[in-house]
């Protein structure tokens, strides 16, 4: 069984076509998305709507919560003070634009997926298996998987959250990090995702894709989203 893995969007539609397309042309038996469809991107209304129109089922992630429920602030604890203070203008800016509909469907992503592939269980989630805002990190240590692994009664655990992907082992349970379609922080700016082939063994390749962030830079400036925010998916 092929799966193939979407991580964290934020918003960014030009990335996001681009991991589309080049899903289709690689072929997949399921392909799911672990949460934060908007949040940091100036097109969150088209990416709600394009990821409706495709079928992709996902769960719900952190910032959905929260645009969903036009918080004031959406969390982000530990991040770089100015990182944050751009974040949080992007944040703003995104739950103004963001319609009721939108919000509607947003609030009613579920907090996980489960399915199984290839005999074992699996699970999609957006930060770990228990709420959708803390982060599993892959230096944790495994006594802490392990409760992780407990919690998610699953073989195969999809999440994203941390934009950075990684595939670690505990116990014979997969760990996966899906990384982020739309704002990874993994120190390569281009998008991708995760596949995850299962048959007998759990394979796990990242693929990686330019794209174009000038349309978004552009877009950016049309749709009065704050310039300093879009300065963040410059390469």
């Amino acid at each position: 069984m092929k799966i193939i893995a979407l991580g964290d969007i934020h918003g960014n539609l030009p990335a996001l076509e681009v991991v589309l397309r080049e899903s289709r042309a690689e072929g997949y038996d399921v392909v799911c998305h672990t949460g934060d469809l908007v949040g940091f991107a100036p097109f969150p209304e088209e990416t709600v709507a394009l990821m409706r129109a495709e079928g992709i089922q996902g769960v719900r992630g952190d910032l959905d919560e929260s645009v969903s429920a036009q918080a004031d602030d959406f969390g982000g604890n530990g991040v770089d003070g100015r990182v944050r203070r751009l974040e949080s203008l992007a944040y703003a800016w995104t739950v103004q634009r963001t319609e009721r509909i939108t919000r509607r469907h947003l609030a009613d992503l579920p907090f996980d997926q489960r399915m199984e592939a290839g005999g074992r269980r699996t699970v999609f989630v957006h930060a770990n298996p228990i709420d959708v805002s803390t982060s599993l990190w892959e230096d944790r240590d495994e006594d802490y998987f392990r409760d992780m692994g407990d919690a998610a009664e699953a073989d195969i655990i999809v999440l994203g959250h941390t934009h950075k992907p990684y595939h670690r082992i505990v116990d014979g349970r997969h760990f996966i990090n899906a990384g982020s379609v739309g704002y990874p922080e993994d120190g390569d700016p281009r998008t991708g995702y995760a596949v995850i082939t299962v048959n007998g063994n759990v394979e796990v390749q990242y693929r990686r894709f330019p794209y174009d962030v000038d349309r978004l830079l552009r877009e950016a400036r049309a749709r009065r989203f704050p310039q300093e925010s879009a300065a963040l998916f410059k390469a």
